[in-house]
């Protein structure tokens, strides 16, 4: 998977893309990560369902459109599902209580190599 970089209030996290069908239909699934890295997920732009099945852990998920936050969930639990409230193109999921997501709700995010 490819690596990037993205700030989120001031934390800097390394993120992989799942950009396919397989990378993103296992997503972290039976795979555990540090509090310093996650996962970005890339589609078209519609609403879209996330779950938990099979992970080891909680996590937090930011809903991206254009890279701004336009939806959050926090500590969604193993075994769990959430469908967005609004259209988004990108979601990132990262462990939960890593970083306190409240207040990036409406902020642009920085992606970089």
């Amino acid at each position: 998977m490819k690596n990037q970089k993205v700030n989120l209030n001031g934390k800097f996290y390394s993120i992989k893309i799942a950009d396919n069908f397989f990378k993103r239909a296992f997503g972290l699934m039976f795979k555990d990560i540090r509090n310093n890295e996650g996962l970005l997920f890339k589609y078209g732009n519609r609403k879209l369902h996330i779950h938990t099945f099979f992970m080891k852990y909680p996590i937090d998920v930011i809903f991206l459109k254009d890279d701004f936050v336009v939806d959050i969930v926090s500590n969604l639990k193993p075994f769990k599902t959430y469908n967005s409230k609004v259209k988004s193109n990108k979601m990132f999921e990262i462990k939960s209580g890593a970083l306190d997501i409240s207040k990036l709700l409406g902020k642009k995010l920085e992606f970089n190599d």
